[in-house]
């Protein structure tokens, strides 16, 4: 029986989630959301079972909850993306320590792709979680403000200007290396477009202004990339 274009283009949703009370939820949430189509929920099963799941179900995205971003949950993002790059990951997390945050950027390295990562206090509601997971699902990159500086704090390249960046200032220039407008950043943060703006000539006066030769949006970009490890460092050097 063929499918129709309306179940073809829902998000095929797979989920691994240690905490019950985040299982219940989805549970509850998921299945009458329109744009998704639940697969299955497990609990913290072993890597090589979701990767089967995946390939058995043909997910097209995955939501990985666990309580702490440590470098063995950055292990099974490393796994599960060498054996299929084209999954879209959503990683959700309560908090993290220093190594998996070194961890998730030795990661980022090899070239974001359809990727959130995510505390799960930063999730203000369903709603916004499924938004996030459409996005990935469309090969967008999104990062956690604070995860952000967490990957700032630990470069090793020379960008300790960024730290000077609010957490709003950084969820905005994070959109902006998405390519977005700013309209559509002021849609996305529920926010007027002139404190969008507002917030873009505050990171130009912190960053931008330290390569001249380019345009302020360009070099606010390349710096943010660069840190987070999404950049080579050679790349903004030519």
């Amino acid at each position: 029986m063929m499918m129709n274009n309306t179940a073809r283009n829902k998000v095929r949703l797979y989920i691994v989630e240690e905490q019950e009370i985040f299982r219940q939820a989805y549970k509850a949430f998921f299945p009458a959301q329109q744009k998704l189509e639940l697969m299955g929920i497990a609990e913290n099963e072993k890597v090589e079972l979701t990767v089967a799941a995946l390939k058995m179900l043909r997910i097209n995205t995955l939501l990985l909850g666990t309580k702490k971003l440590s470098p063995e949950g950055v292990e099974k993002l490393e796994i599960i993306r060498d054996n299929d790059e084209d999954v879209g990951i959503v990683y959700l997390s309560s908090y993290y320590d220093l190594k998996g945050i070194k961890r998730l950027r030795e990661f980022t390295k090899r070239g974001a792709k359809g990727c959130a990562y995510l505390l799960k206090q930063s999730v203000d509601s369903m709603n916004q979680l499924t938004e996030v997971i459409i996005s990935v699902a469309e090969g967008r990159v999104i990062l956690d403000p604070v995860v952000m500086e967490g990957l700032i704090d630990t470069s090793e390249s020379n960008a300790t200007i960024l730290k000077e960046l609010t957490t709003r200032e950084l969820e905005v220039l994070n959109l902006m290396t998405k390519g977005y407008r700013n309209f559509s950043i002021a849609d996305i943060l529920c926010i007027d477009l002139k404190t969008v703006e507002r917030h873009i000539n505050n990171i130009y006066s912190k960053i931008a202004g330290t390569q001249d030769s380019m345009h302020p949006r360009v070099a606010a970009t390349m710096q943010y990339l660069r840190a987070t490890g999404q950049l080579p460092v050679e790349a903004t050097e030519r």
